[in-house]
């Protein structure tokens, strides 16, 4: 994590956003000279393409999240590692959501001051400032105003793979503990055969990320991921992969389909 900027990865999944065009808010939260380059690529083939199918694999994780927070409506929204996330000043379904964006303190700091200037659709944001590694989740968010006995949406999109096992169980307890009835969790995970992506460069992730600050920690098995879940008291609804989501939605397929899922649990 470098002083004063966001993770690597939270810009590039603004970026990713911003170029899908289903972000309007994406490319003021970036650092200028990277919003305003990402933004030119808006909607084109040219981003897709130099992309190797990220672009169209964010619009496709973005759009099954959003629709799964309108469906389940609840009064509260938890972003865990919310990164440069923008629902709160994008979805007007949330005009009476209290949401709390959860991440780490640099990258907070700086998310902060950009979305100063952008329009509020939420009812109110509040952030709390946690290292998953380090922080008691539970005791900063009871002490923002999260209240256990009210039904929240728990998005935790595009972090699990950067987590040892352990913090993902131990965020999931922490999920329980304040999940009342009527609540859902919406996770991403990461599958470690990596996907559609060439064998040729498969050696190369983990290193490049490493390199990044980056590390892939928690890559699981779709009945491992279930199996975490499950424990603390899940009943998994839904569990995509791209290509799933690509026809589900009549949308293009990512051209290298990434191997992430998007998970839902009541």
């Amino acid at each position: 994590m470098r002083a004063g900027l966001p993770s690597f990865t939270a810009m590039i999944v603004a970026g990713a956003r911003a170029a899908a065009g289903i972000d309007a808010c994406a490319e003021r939260l970036l650092p200028p000279p990277l919003g305003t380059a990402f933004a030119a690529l808006r909607r084109s083939r040219v981003a897709r393409a130099l992309s190797l199918g990220l672009v169209d694999h964010l619009a496709l994780r973005t759009q099954a999240i959003d629709d799964t927070v309108v469906a389940v409506a609840a009064p509260q929204l938890v972003v865990l590692g919310a990164g440069l996330d923008a629902r709160a000043h994008r979805m007007d379904a949330l005009g009476e959501t209290v949401v709390f964006e959860v991440d780490h303190p640099a990258t907070q700091a700086f998310k902060r001051k950009r979305a100063e200037k952008l329009p509020r659709a939420a009812r109110e944001v509040r952030y709390v400032s946690v290292d998953f590694e380090r922080d008691d989740l539970g005791e900063q968010l009871g002490a923002t105003g999260h209240d256990a006995t009210r039904p929240t949406t728990w998005i935790w999109e595009g972090v699990t793979p950067y987590l040892t096992e352990d913090a993902i169980d131990a965020t999931l307890g922490v999920i329980r503990a304040r999940t009342a009835e009527g609540s859902a969790l919406v996770m991403t995970y990461g599958t470690p055969d990596l996907g559609r992506l060439p064998r040729a460069f498969r050696p190369l992730v983990s290193p490049v990320l490493h390199l990044l600050g980056e590390d892939l920690r928690g890559l699981m098995t779709s009945d491992r991921a279930h199996a975490l879940v499950r424990a603390h008291g899940f009943e998994v609804t839904a569990d995509e992969g791209m290509d799933e989501l690509a026809r589900r939605y009549g949308r293009r397929a990512p051209r290298l389909v990434i191997a992430e899922r998007v998970l839902v649990a009541r």
